[in-house]
């Protein structure tokens, strides 16, 4: 027993674990200061201003999921793979390579956003020609903020990682909070806001990476290998990044802001389960990876389903508390968004099942092909019931789409992972 304890205890002093532990506390800090900067936004201004901010705000992060194509992963396997062998030249040669495609890709989004921006101002649900600069303006600061924090990582380098994620949360918060004591705050001094964070993330960035990198030759070799490794992986997340904003964009062409303001409180709260699942997968994977054995894989999965039970549990009981809570934190005027949270929070139980199967097709089974077929599925499924339901039951469509594809995918992913054991 004492070999058996100090082997744990081995584990969880390692220096992996200790980097596990800054990452995982360093999210949550950054998702709980994107909920305070959601609080006093939507304290602020109108439901239907914060509306039209939720609706910008979502177009941003889908420019800047864009903007990754996949680089990412080929940004943090290259470097680590360079630096950890003293090649401090082409590990700046593929960050360097990392950064340039990022703006490029940035700029042509945010080029095609100003060219259909009649369009493009339905997406936001509002009139105003402000809305649509306000987004490449944010869109080039979210640039930042999702390449450092990564840059960073690949050179292990955590804790500077986090800081520079945290550090946009701490200004906007900041920032925001004496707009709304002062009597400032609307929505064009919420976009300042939140573009003050994003310098905050560029200054920071910066500071700990150097601009050093810039300076070096990067040949045309250097980005097809970074292109060609990121390949299925950034059509993957090109298509999940879509269909997973594809909610408040439709419903704010269909809906209009007030019922998007609405929604986006619901989403906002459901962004803790999110964070909760996303850290239950990252504790799944590396398990699974590492398992030589399909028994003790097997084994080790049912007791990773046992323990979605619990969680499943704790969403009841948020469904449960929803009213007061949501009251209590953004007024009676959002009282319209707690039975759509409750229905949100509903609609990702399947999801919740359906995480240990997922995370055993990719890691266990090493088919994510798999996964990449299903969010084609995904994309497609979502907008057509998105499209079909929005116009009967508002913001209750897209709730039911989710709860639908997150069914499918639950019964899909388990379907393939138990004739998979089954066949071993």
């Amino acid at each position: 027993m004492k070999r058996y304890i100090e082997k744990a205890v081995s584990l969880a002093t390692s220096q992996s674990a200790k980097d596990t532990y800054v990452l995982f506390a360093g999210n949550i800090t950054s998702a709980f200061l994107g909920f305070l900067f959601t609080l006093v936004i939507a304290r602020g201004l109108s439901v239907g201003d914060f509306g039209v901010f939720s609706a910008v705000n979502n177009l941003v992060t889908i420019i800047s999921s864009l903007a990754d194509i996949g680089i990412s992963a080929g940004l943090v396997a290259f470097v680590s793979n360079f630096e950890s062998r003293g090649d401090t030249g082409n590990s700046h040669r593929f960050l360097k390579a990392s950064f340039v495609t990022r703006v490029v890709v940035v700029s042509l989004v945010s080029l095609l956003v100003l060219v259909l921006a009649p369009w493009v101002k339905k997406l936001v649900a509002s009139d105003d020609m402000a809305t649509i600069y306000w987004s490449v303006i944010l869109s080039f600061g979210l640039l930042f903020w999702g390449f450092f924090p990564l840059a960073l990582q690949a050179y292990r380098r955590f804790m500077a990682s986090v800081a520079v994620d945290v550090s946009l949360g701490i200004v906007r918060v900041l920032s925001v909070s004496a707009l709304l004591i002062t009597g400032l705050l609307t929505l064009k001094t919420s976009f300042i806001s939140f573009a003050l964070g994003t310098l905050a993330a560029v200054v920071s960035g910066f500071f700990f990476i150097k601009m050093s990198f810039l300076k070096v030759d990067t040949p045309k070799e250097i980005y097809s290998k970074l292109l060609k490794f990121s390949g299925w992986v950034g059509v993957n997340r090109v298509v999940s990044a879509i269909s997973g904003r594809l909610d408040v964009q439709m419903l704010a062409v269909m809906s209009g802001a007030t019922i998007t303001g609405q929604y986006s409180i619901a989403q906002r709260l459901a962004l803790f389960i999110t964070v909760l699942i996303s850290s239950f997968s990252a504790v799944l994977a590396p398990r699974l990876s590492a398992f030589d054995d399909w028994k003790k894989e097997r084994v080790y999965l049912i007791k990773a389903t046992l323990v979605t039970l619990p969680i499943i549990a704790g969403v009841a009981v948020w469904i449960l508390i929803a009213k007061p809570f949501v009251t209590l934190l953004f007024g009676v005027k959002y009282l319209p968004a707690v039975a759509i949270f409750q229905a949100y929070a509903g609609s990702m139980i399947p999801f919740i099942l359906a995480t240990p199967a997922v995370t055993a097709i990719i890691y266990s089974m090493k088919k994510p092909v798999y996964i990449g077929y299903f969010s084609f599925f995904q994309i497609a499924a979502i907008f057509l019931l998105n499209l079909l339901l929005i116009p009967k039951i508002g913001a209750s469509g897209p709730l039911v789409a989710f709860f639908v594809i997150n069914t499918i995918l639950a019964v899909y992913a388990w379907m393939i992972v138990i004739r998979y054991y089954r066949r071993n």
